[in-house]
């Protein structure tokens, strides 16, 4: 988890929570685009490939949570 910036670990919070990207960028006050690039960083450091078998934004939000 260290390695995400404050910013990635913000969305990754809002991510565990449950939020959209839409409802991400309002709260953030940023655009759509922009969440869906932290989220990309976000799966690419934590090491999450895009695999049919699992879903990249539940195992963010488990990894979120043993953190």
């Amino acid at each position: 988890m260290r390695r995400l910036t404050p910013r990635e670990r913000e969305v990754l919070g809002l991510i565990a929570e449950g939020h959209s990207n839409t409802a991400i960028a309002r709260e953030l006050v940023v655009t759509p685009g922009a969440v869906e690039k932290h989220t990309q960083h976000i799966f690419a450091k934590l090491g999450l490939t895009q695999d049919g078998d699992q879903h990249r934004r539940v195992m963010a939000t488990l990894a979120y949570l043993r953190s």
